[in-house]
């Protein structure tokens, strides 16, 4: 996915026309005629949307580390060894309208992605000489990435200002909408996507939107509104595509691996990925975030997840569990090579949704199956023949527990998947001593409503 020098300038150059510098109210400089003839021409084009994923590769944002690290500390799966004072308040659940890097990473940087995703839509229809089959592929990952930044926007804020165009007074004044017009409008940007996108990835990595990658994201938003028939649906095409495939614990997260559906490149020099550079320390330094003490009690003896995505370090006599899914830091040599690419989706989600739809329609042996699918690869005991009767309810139990065990610090999984199990304010009150059930939702940054008077504050926060 690298670019060619032509290409790099023309996607600084679509940065540049739509520059959000303080979104959701953004100084946009419009050159409505440049922006036009970007579009005019395939490299341009194809510049336009590939800057949304350098962009998302080289910002801090949901995608880049955002939601597995705050989203971890959030949770129950991390805690912060450090001071600072934005990060303590995420650590602690207590979090405020006034965070710096609530604001910053997750409500400005996700607008302006979802502002250049606008930008390209917008410029692709209009345009009048590109190949159909081109555009469609442009159309498909633009769509498909805004579905996904209004998935996370939604799943922490809740209702947010929905905005599917380039139109500054839209920007400016568009006050929250309900959940059930996001929903919608992911949705159809989903299924516009897949009905856009290839089976085959355009490059030779899989660090561009497919088909499956649209498919994946559906079969995950059915599965978070409890369609389960249609996320039954969406899982088995992937499966049975037979274009993924699970590969050992130590595979899971190299650039080369065929269990990803959907990955982020690098473009930082001497980075890997951003999960990577934050999670693991340098030498003789303690982790900044440390895995609970609950999270490796719920490991399972022989889990080889356990074995090869968990590191520690000893700091002033004091052993640091952290996250090591991801295995380099920060590379100096000078024979440096990227190995790792970030993982945004992977096939491993695809069967625990299905042993979850599975499970919940009755079809218990058929989630089984998929369950242990998991296991195996994991080195455990397999359901199938040590409890083959399990019941509904203790499998709802242990599909749970895998998704933690498999997903942990890993793009926000275990709280969102504690908030839509309904376990979320129960477990941080006996967890954490500040939290307030308004915590469910984080607060709308207090600048933005400065900015947009008609955006409302979520209760519980100032």
């Amino acid at each position: 996915m690298l670019m060619t020098p032509k290409q790099t300038i023309l996607s600084l150059l679509l940065c540049l026309l739509v520059q959000a510098c303080s979104l959701i109210k953004a100084d946009v400089p419009l050159d409505k005629v440049a922006g036009r003839q970007i579009f005019q021409n395939p490299d341009s084009a194809i510049a336009a949307v590939t800057g949304i994923y350098e962009g998302i590769s080289s910002t801090s944002n949901f995608f880049s580390a955002g939601a597995s690290v705050y989203g971890g500390l959030y949770a129950d799966e991390l805690v912060y060894t450090g001071l600072t004072v934005p990060i303590t308040e995420f650590s602690n659940s207590t979090l405020n309208s006034g965070n710096t890097t609530l604001e910053t990473i997750f409500w400005r940087n996700t607008y302006y992605f979802i502002y250049r995703t606008n930008a390209c839509i917008e410029g692709l229809a209009a345009s009048e000489s590109l190949d159909a089959g081109l555009r469609n592929q442009l159309t498909g990952e633009a769509k498909f990435f805004r579905a996904f930044l209004y998935f996370y926007l939604m799943q922490f804020f809740g209702e947010v200002p929905l905005v599917t165009s380039t139109d500054q007074l839209i920007i400016e004044t568009m006050p929250r909408i309900p959940l059930a017009v996001i929903k919608e409008s992911i949705f159809t940007d989903l299924r516009d996507a897949k009905a856009l996108l290839k089976e085959n990835y355009p490059t030779s990595d899989r660090a561009r939107a497919n088909k499956w990658s649209a498919a994946a994201l559906l079969a995950r938003m059915y599965l978070y509104e409890q369609n389960w028939p249609m996320a039954l649906q969406e899982a088995t095409q992937i499966i049975s595509s037979g274009t993924y495939r699970l590969v050992g614990p130590d595979s899971v997260f190299l650039l080369t691996s065929k269990e990803a559906i959907l990955q982020i490149q690098p473009v930082i020099q001497r980075y890997n990925t951003m999960d990577g550079f934050l999670f693991i320390p340098s030498a003789g330094i303690r982790p900044s975030f440390a895995i609970t003490t609950s999270l490796m009690s719920a490991f399972e003896p022989g889990d080889l997840r356990q074995t090869n995505w968990v590191a520690s370090q000893n700091n002033n006599g004091i052993t640091y569990n952290y996250p090591f899914k991801y295995r380099k830091r920060l590379d100096a040599s000078a024979d440096f090579k990227v190995t790792e690419y970030t993982n945004l989706l992977r096939l491993a989600e695809i069967y625990l949704i299905r042993a979850e739809c599975n499970t919940v329609q009755g079809l218990l042996p058929a989630a089984i199956r998929d369950i242990d699918i998991i296991r195996r690869r994991a080195g455990l005991p397999l359901i199938g023949e040590t409890q083959p009767n399990m019941n509904a309810t203790d499998l709802m139990a242990l599909i749970r527990h895998e998704r933690r065990i498999e997903f942990f610090a890993e793009s926000g999984h275990r709280w969102m998947d504690l908030k839509r199990a309904g376990n979320a304010d129960g477990l941080m009150q006996s967890l954490k001593p500040g939290w307030k059930s308004t915590g469910l939702l984080w607060p709308i940054p207090a600048n933005q409503i400065v900015l947009n008077p008609s955006l409302v504050q979520n209760p519980g926060y100032r």
